[in-house]
């Protein structure tokens, strides 16, 4: 048997300050390196666009560095590379996010460019046609991916109805309609303090910080709505779903599952060491990498997981296989075999212990660099974690039973309502 060790508990030198505007700014001070993580998030993800205007929010995200008020786009860059550092922009389906790192030294200059492009992103007319065609395109090549296609469509299916349905870079005709109007719309009415959250981690003095921030930012007025129009919520579907789509290339994408959980449910931890056990591990312990991949061979490359998409609202349980055609019907025989055998036998205690010991030994290593800090405060603010979560985490993963497990995955795993989607050279087969 497999004993989870027990690594050093350590703590992060955090803490937590509410500006009166109701921007949440979180401060992480560690000297142990000459250098500073800057991670802003606003509650303005894809999440929060209409079907109508697909693609909206990310390409939103991705422009605030284009030029703003007072600095251009070629300025903004230009300072930033001046100072070695980096610079990205970027949105997703919960939020748009403006990561930056940099020497401890430029912290100062590195906070006024990071308000100037929370607080007066212009949206250029110039930039956002070049970034619309930009993104067109890739819209396009990326539907030409199998495995990418095919999730897609996986998520088109199990999503129906909500924001999650969608991509979070939209559709090729919806963004290609877009125009500077509705960036200013959207950014007016999401881009809230109210709704923003600050992280600085590294070689910093918090006080000093906390000055800055509050100088930059506390004229930063919510004038939008404060609270963002409900959306709809998925659910479990009732029976099982089938899709076949051709396409002309080497091997067979399979993505099959539904539904899954959201991150504040009591039972994601037992969920987590199940994904272990079942497809996550980067190793050979996991049960589908190991018996269809390994020993039968089926796979190019497979895994499955619960956990890891759960998010402010459910995500999806997953499991995916890429094979060569001739082998469709087995590996699709032999996923769907293994997620209806996790349910109906209980794991052993070797493979309980040996997930346990994955999950607490690699969970260290989510705190070596500064971004990491800053990345994990947030998402300790998002989801109500609390700043003692990395000594506490260890002990809950310990906790975790064969019996917990059975519990959650019969509760949450559901092998007779599984969507199953195939994209590869499926009309040769019928042919």
């Amino acid at each position: 048997m497999v004993q989870a060790k027990k690594p050093a508990r350590f703590a992060l030198d955090s803490e937590r300050i509410q500006l009166p505007n109701g921007l949440t700014l979180l401060l992480s001070e560690n000297h142990s390196t000459p250098s500073v993580a800057i991670y802003a998030v606003v509650k303005a993800g894809s999440r929060f666009e209409k079907d109508d205007q697909a693609g909206l929010a990310a390409l939103a995200a991705e422009m605030i560095d284009e030029g703003t008020a007072t600095r251009s786009a070629e300025q903004i860059a230009n300072t930033i590379d001046s100072l070695g550092g980096r610079l990205a922009t970027y949105g997703d389906y919960e939020s748009a996010d403006v990561a930056l790192q940099l020497l401890a030294k430029d912290a100062a200059i590195g906070l006024e460019i990071t308000a100037d492009l929370l607080t007066t992103p212009t949206f250029p007319n110039d930039k956002l046609d070049l970034q619309i065609n930009r993104r067109a395109a890739q819209i396009r090549s990326r539907l030409d991916v199998p495995r990418t296609l095919a999730s897609d469509i996986f998520n088109e299916i199990v999503f129906e109805g909500t924001p999650q349905h969608r991509p979070p870079v939209g559709y090729e005709p919806t963004v290609k309609k877009l125009v500077r109007s509705d960036f200013i719309e959207f950014y007016r009415k999401h881009y809230l303090p109210s709704r923003a959250i600050l992280a600085v981690a590294g070689d910093i003095d918090k006080a000093a910080i906390s000055s800055q921030v509050v100088e930059l930012l506390e004229g930063w007025s919510n004038s939008g709505p404060q609270e963002p129009e409900p959306i709809n919520i998925p659910v479990l579907q009732s029976q099982p779903v089938e899709k076949f789509v051709n396409a002309p290339k080497e091997q067979v994408n399979i993505f099959i599952g539904h539904v899954g959980i959201d991150r504040g449910n009591p039972d994601y931890y037992a969920l987590q060491v199940m994904d272990i056990i079942l497809g996550s591990s980067p190793g050979f312990t996991s049960r589908i990498p190991r018996i269809l991949r390994d020993e039968q061979g089926l796979a190019y490359s497979t895994f499955a997981n619960i956990s890891s998409s759960a998010g402010v609202d459910p995500g999806r349980f997953i499991a995916y296989i890429g094979t060569s055609p001739e082998n469709l019907g087995r590996a699709i025989g032999g996923i769907r075999s293994e997620i209806a055998r996790m349910v109906e036998e209980p794991v052993s205690i070797e493979e309980l212990e040996t997930a346990k010991a994955y999950l607490t030994g690699s969970f260290v290593f989510r705190f070596q660099k500064n971004a990491q800090v800053a990345e994990f405060m947030v998402e300790a603010e998002l989801y109500g974690l609390g700043f003692d979560y990395p000594e506490r985490y260890p002990e809950i993963i310990r906790s975790i039973t064969v019996d917990d497990v059975t519990r959650a995955t019969r509760k949450y795993l559901h092998p007779d309502r599984l969507t199953t989607v195939v994209v590869g050279p499926v009309e040769t087969l019928n042919s």
